[in-house]
């Protein structure tokens, strides 16, 4: 078993291709910290489930800056959003007290 923050920066180095990871809330808050992430895809359902959820997604992540780069519509309500995400080295605003 090997470290797959390390096993994920080899792939990209040999150019391994398009990677992506669905779940593992774990790892995607590994690799984002370690600036593996080139791009989030948040799908967006018209619905929400303010009691259902057991964790919420981000807790745990850093402080994050998302730029849009692209965005769709399907059905007239579900929605696809790509962003490019920057980890920021304070609070989104200004430096920490």
């Amino acid at each position: 078993r090997g470290d797959a923050v390390e096993a994920v920066r080899a792939m990209k180095e040999n150019g391994s291709g398009l990677l992506s990871t669905i779940g593992s809330l774990s790892l995607c808050r590994s690799l984002l910290r370690a600036g593996l992430v080139d791009r989030f895809r948040v799908v967006m359902f018209p619905v929400i489930t303010g009691a259902t959820g057991a964790e919420r997604i981000y807790d745990g992540y850093p402080d994050v800056a998302l730029d849009m780069i692209e965005h769709r519509t399907f059905d007239g309500r579900t929605q696809l959003v790509e962003y490019k995400p920057r980890v920021l080295e304070h609070p989104p605003l200004g430096a920490p007290a």
